[in-house]
């Protein structure tokens, strides 16, 4: 065995020292990423002594005193949780504890700047007992700051695409959902699909706003989709803002409907316009 690399079942004490002559790297993180990410993170930077992780690029520490666990072998995954990432997530950092334990660095930003926090292995969070639990914060001033105006800028940019929109301001469907008159109008028309949320909010990929002559009426086209299903899950719309009225077909589960009870015209349109839009004119 390699006395350098001891792992024990018995809290954070039997688990360190894994440091040893016998350990190879099998991968290491990537210049850019190590100047992002890298460096000293503490549940207290302040304090000397307090629970560390140190982040380079053949290794990651966890730090509790004079003892130590080493994770090597590491990766960088900026997908770790898909399409589902948490707010402010960054990047996942993994690695091995001697090449048979997986552990989780979680690499994610606020409002006080950036800090990781532990996943991975079951039997290695145990023996970490209440550090796994721990968030570890940069120690880096300058890393802290240009993250906190970072997240400070994204929250301010998400609360500007929540604002209300004036009413004939809209210039894309994101946009026109937040129009109160149209909202109110939509809400209405869509009935039962409100409960279909990509639907209700338009917030997946759509065409620049148009305008459209039907049966001698002026209507402003809007057409949008479900985001990462276009093909499947898409929508037209027509809506005449003097008499707030919206028409629209909705097509969802391998069917087209409609919504807003339109006149034969305006449905014939809406037909043509959703072959345009959504099937290349087929």
């Amino acid at each position: 065995m390699d006395k350098g690399c001891l792992f024990r079942t018995v809290g954070l004490a039997g688990l360190l020292l894994c440091l040893g002559s016998g350990a190879t790297a099998q991968g290491r993180l990537e210049a850019d990423v190590l100047k992002l990410y890298g460096g000293v993170y503490a549940v207290d930077c302040a304090q000397p002594q307090s629970p560390r992780v140190r982040v380079g690029a053949d290794a990651i520490l966890v730090e509790q005193g004079d003892r130590r666990l080493t994770a090597q072998s590491l990766q960088a995954s900026h997908s770790f949780f898909g399409q589902s990432a948490p707010p402010g997530f960054f990047v996942a950092l993994m690695g091995m504890i001697q090449g048979r334990h997986d552990i989780v660095f979680l690499v994610q930003g606020d409002a006080r700047g950036q800090y990781l926090a532990l996943d991975g292995n079951p039997t290695v969070l145990a023996n970490l007992g209440g550090l796994a639990k721990s968030t570890f914060r940069s120690c880096d001033a300058a890393i802290n700051q240009r993250v906190a105006g970072e997240m400070k800028a994204e929250q301010q940019a998400q609360a500007a695409a929540r604002a209300p929109v004036a009413s004939g301001t809209a210039k894309w469907p994101s946009e026109l959902i937040r129009d109160a008159r149209f909202k109110t109008a939509y809400g209405r028309t869509l009935g039962p699909l409100a409960g279909q949320a990509w639907l209700a909010r338009m917030d997946g990929p759509g065409v620049e706003l148009s305008q459209a002559q039907v049966a001698g009426e002026r209507y402003q086209l809007a057409a949008f989709c479900k985001q990462h299903d276009c093909g499947d899950h898409n929508a037209v719309l027509l809506y005449d803002a003097p008499r707030a009225r919206v028409y629209g077909l909705v097509h969802m589960a391998g069917r087209n409907q409609f919504i807003g009870s339109p006149p034969q015209p305006v449905a014939a349109e809406l037909n043509r316009l959703w072959r345009r839009e959504w099937r290349q004119g087929r």
